[in-house]
């Protein structure tokens, strides 16, 4: 009688240690791992990450079947009938809008958890409005912040993959922000009054801010030194974007810096991006770039304790802090359909109230 296995996975698992912890043979593990990999990095398993397999009953060579359960999900499944072969399967999911309307009464991070809204949004809302307001010194408290993102349902309620920022509106004493994404990993135009002030882009979305610009503590080489730029910290090859139109300066190595883009947006503007893993294929000294394009992804280059992006702005050579307004230059006009996204979103906002709406 077959006999099912289960493994969740933990720190330092791999797939053939486990499998082989498990009596299985070196051989079957091998040509598993061999066909699993045709549709699955097998580097990509993650604590949590489950392992099951059914084998004949007192012989741990004869798999009858085995999966992966792993990110979002998704289930690798191998099928032992004739030469053994894998299959991808995506669970189904659900899109649905999820709306919120916050009262700023502490930081931007206190108030998304408060409503259960994703965290992620303090940094990237940070970064995406750092031309026009500043978090640390125009917020008085009192501020009306109402957003409106999508995220996908899996069957068993939770969300798969990473929620998608499609309208925000910030109620300021003097003015209103708004923010209107038309794309989901591309540029947002920001919006002050109702005219199109900016279109930008962060660049790096679901990051964690880890330094900010000025004086620290260095992480390599000690000492108190200047930190000119901020830092994001993330997995090595989370894509990395330009926050500006502009044209590339500079592409390659820089000591200390590791690998890095330079770009220059004009007005004596030029941003930088640092310690990359790789740089995109079409980007290269003299290319032009928008708000959003790729450039390049997160690495560990040059001197650093792990993984991140430094973003640098320079104006006129001299660095300047990336959250301070007016950073970048203006850009933007905006077109016909960024204009109906606003006036769409904006007669949607009226029936923000934290429920959510489904579609699709």
């Amino acid at each position: 009688m077959p006999v099912a296995f289960e493994v969740t996975i933990a720190p330092g698992d791999t797939l053939d240690s486990v499998l082989g912890h498990a009596g299985i043979p070196g051989t079957v593990r091998a040509e598993a791992a061999l066909a699993l990999s045709g549709v699955y990095d097998l580097t990509d398993l993650r604590p949590g990450h489950r392992i099951e397999w059914t084998a004949a009953s007192g012989d741990p060579a004869s798999l009858t079947r085995l999966s992966l359960f792993v990110e979002d999900g998704v289930e690798i499944a191998l099928s032992f009938d004739g030469p053994i072969a894998a299959q991808r399967r995506e669970p189904p999911v659900r899109e649905t809008d999820r709306r919120e309307t916050l009262t700023l009464d502490g930081t931007l991070y206190d108030a998304l958890m408060a409503r259960n809204a994703p965290e992620r949004f303090a940094v990237d809302l940070t970064a995406l409005l750092a031309g026009q307001v500043d978090f640390r010194r125009d917020l008085k408290g009192g501020e009306t912040f109402a957003l409106v993102w999508q995220e996908d349902q899996l069957p068993d309620g939770s969300i798969a993959g990473e929620p998608r920022l499609s309208y925000a509106r910030l109620e300021l004493s003097d003015r209103v922000l708004e923010l209107v994404a038309t794309e989901a990993a591309g540029p947002v135009i920001v919006f002050e009054d109702g005219e199109a002030v900016q279109r930008s882009a962060a660049p790096i979305l679901g990051a964690r801010l880890s330094s900010v610009f000025g004086r620290r503590n260095h992480p390599v080489l000690g000492g108190v030194r200047m930190h000119t730029g901020i830092d994001y910290a993330a997995p090595v090859g989370t894509e990395v974007s330009a926050t500006g139109a502009g044209r590339v300066i500079f592409a390659g190595t820089i000591r200390g810096y590791g690998t890095t883009i330079d770009i220059d947006h004009g007005g004596g503007v030029v941003t930088r991006y640092a310690h990359l893993s790789e740089i995109a294929e079409d980007v290269r000294v003299g290319s032009r770039v928008k708000a959003g394009d790729e450039i390049g992804a997160v690495g560990a280059t040059g001197l650093v304790s792990g993984p991140n992006l430094h973003y640098e702005v320079r104006v006129d050579g001299r660095p300047v802090d990336p959250k301070d307004q007016d950073a970048l230059p203006e850009q933007e006009i905006a077109s016909a359909d960024d204009l109906n996204a606003l006036a769409t979103w904006r007669s949607e906002t009226g029936f923000i109230s934290g429920t959510d709406g489904e579609r699709g």
